[in-house]
């Protein structure tokens, strides 16, 4: 169970940063239409896998040594604020994407992606740096000495 969420997280993280890449590239290359478009279908996309993600941290049982954050004597884990943070940046661009003139739209756009990269690259050097990580112990045993045949 621990190697699944951890490889979840790394994935989760990993598509993030690719989806902010493509936020910051339609940003600086496309029209304004193309970039409401991809704008309106990563927020959607991103807003809906990070709900997800969030629903599969609320049912996963937080080992000792996760990150965590203390706020007002709650301890919240960084997966999980991590996660809620990228959900509300899409849905800001989800808004963005469909309220906002073309030029602000452009800048919006930009802005949410460079957010997202900052988060995902936050993730992904937090899951790299964790303790939880699965440690391999290799025990040396002394044999007896061979017969020759």
């Amino acid at each position: 169970m621990l190697r699944s969420i951890a490889r979840q997280r790394f994935f989760f993280n990993l598509g993030a940063l690719s989806a902010a890449v493509i936020l910051i590239v339609a940003a600086a290359a496309f029209g304004p239409g193309a970039v409401r478009g991809i704008g309106l279908g990563i927020g959607i996309g991103g807003s809906a896998t990070s709900v997800v993600f969030i629903a599969l941290l609320v049912h996963h049982r937080r080992l000792e040594g996760e990150p965590e954050l203390r706020v007002f004597g709650h301890a919240l884990g960084l997966w999980s604020i991590l996660a809620g943070a990228i959900a509300t940046v899409t849905v800001w661009e989800i808004v963005g994407a469909a309220a906002f003139g073309p030029d602000a739209t452009r800048w919006v756009t930009l802005a949410n992606g460079l957010a997202i990269a900052a988060l995902a690259c936050a993730g992904l050097i937090a899951h790299e740096i964790c303790t939880e990580r699965v440690v391999h112990v290799l025990e040396v045993v002394e044999r007896p000495p061979r017969e020759p045949v």
